[in-house]
C-alpha cells in the first residue's frame, strides 16, 4: 500500500477512536510493549474488486474500556460477550473505512472475533499490506490490511 493509504489508515482509526469511543491514541513512544498475554482479535473479510480482511488487536484492558465507553457501563463488570460485540463492531466500523479508501465495488462480511491467552489469527494466502501500531494509555492497539494474494503468486509460492 501507499504511504498516503497509511497516512489514510492512521486517520482513520484515530477518528473511530476518539469520536466514537472518546479514547486518545497515541504514536508508541519508545519500546513497544510485547502483546498482552490475554487479548482479543476482532477480524472483518473483504470481497470484491480487492480481497483480504481488517484486523484489530488489543488488550483485555482497552477492550473493556472501549465497551466501557460504547454500553455505559463500568470496564470490571463487562461479560466477555459484550467485549466480543463491542469489538466486532470497532472491527466492522474500521473494514467499512478501510473498504471506502480500497478500490470498489466491494463488501464486507460478519465481523469474527477471538479471544484468549496468547491469541494468533493467520491469515494463510494473505501477506500484511499495511499495519498500524497505536497506544490509549500505554496499551497496545495494532490494524493490520492483510490483501489475499493472487492465485498465482500463490501458487508460485508452492512449487
Amino acid at each position: 500500500m501507499t504511504e498516503s493509504f497509511n497516512k489514510d489508515l492512521r486517520e482513520l482509526i484515530e477518528t473511530i477512536w476518539s469520536v466514537t469511543l472518546g479514547l486518545e491514541l497515541t504514536e508508541p513512544s519508545g519500546s513497544i510493549a510485547p502483546p498482552p498475554e490475554h487479548a482479543l482479535c476482532g477480524c472483518i473479510h473483504v470481497s470484491g474488486t480487492w480481497v483480504g480482511l481488517v484486523t484489530v488487536s488489543l488488550s483485555d484492558a482497552l477492550a473493556r474500556r472501549a465497551a466501557s465507553t460504547m454500553f455505559d457501563a463500568p470496564a470490571e463488570g463487562l461479560t466477555m460477550e459484550e467485549l466480543h460485540d463491542a469489538l466486532g463492531e470497532i472491527a466492522n466500523m474500521t473494514g467499512g473505512g478501510v473498504k471506502g479508501l480500497l478500490p470498489g465495488p466491494s463488501q464486507l462480511s460478519l465481523p469474527s472475533v477471538v479471544s484468549g491467552t496468547n491469541v494468533s489469527l493467520s491469515a494463510p494466502g494473505g501477506i500484511v499490506v499495511s499495519e498500524v501500531k497505536l497506544q490509549s494509555s500505554g496499551a497496545q492497539l495494532i490494524v493490520q490490511v492483510i490483501e489475499r494474494r493472487k492465485a498465482v503468486q500463490v501458487a508460485a509460492r508452492s512449487a
